[in-house]
């Protein structure tokens, strides 16, 4: 297979890093070469984050701009400043879910939706209800996102289905947290059926 790559945005706190872990565990379990790499400023007190995901072989670690098959934006204003990694046919899947930084005029999360639309495919879902509504904590808002992705984006679930994925949530959770997660996963992927474009 070529290489596929998916791009992470959003805010320290919000389990990108945690996300990446997950993503990358499936993708071993399914057999697929991957390499990940991070960037980020002040992460742990809600800075910008980005984590860069290339399933398949390769040797670079970071996408090239306008490379991205797949963003996941768990921050609207993240997701519009990565938006150059996307192109015509990358699809965005975005967390309906805007954090304005301080002491600056923010756009709209309907100006923002309306801007990614001109440039990609995009999806947006309210992750952060759906989470607090399954499993009572906002953090598994990252897990839904997943599961919503996996039902959307057709080449991702050729890579790593939700099997793959539920059995990476093994490595990284256990006890409540693991059944909790898998709660969200699976929650996230039946809102992503009734959702595909």
């Amino acid at each position: 297979m070529g290489r596929y790559n998916i791009l992470l945005a959003g805010v320290g706190g919000q389990g990108l890093l945690t996300l990446g872990t997950i993503i990358g565990n499936a993708a071993i379990l399914s057999g697929v070469n991957v390499t990940i790499a991070e960037t980020h400023g002040l992460s742990q007190r809600g800075g910008s984050l980005v984590v860069h995901i290339r399933l398949g072989e390769g040797e670079s670690p970071l996408i090239p701009k306008g490379a991205a098959h797949l963003i996941i934006g768990l921050e609207a204003l993240e997701t519009a400043r990565y938006i150059e990694y996307a192109n015509k046919n990358s699809t965005i899947i975005m967390n309906e879910f805007l954090w304005p930084p301080p002491l600056s005029k923010t756009p709209s999360i309907k100006d923002i939706i309306e801007n990614i639309r001109k440039n990609a495919k995009l999806y947006v879902v309210d992750a952060n209800s759906i989470a607090l509504k399954e499993t009572g904590l906002i953090v598994t808002a990252n897990t839904v996102i997943l599961g919503y992705a996996l039902a959307v984006e057709p080449e991702l679930k050729k890579i790593i289905d939700v099997n793959a994925v539920e059995k990476a949530l093994e490595k990284v959770f256990k006890g409540k947290a693991l059944e909790l997660n898998k709660k969200a996963l699976y929650k996230g992927y039946e809102e992503g059926l009734k959702n595909t474009l």
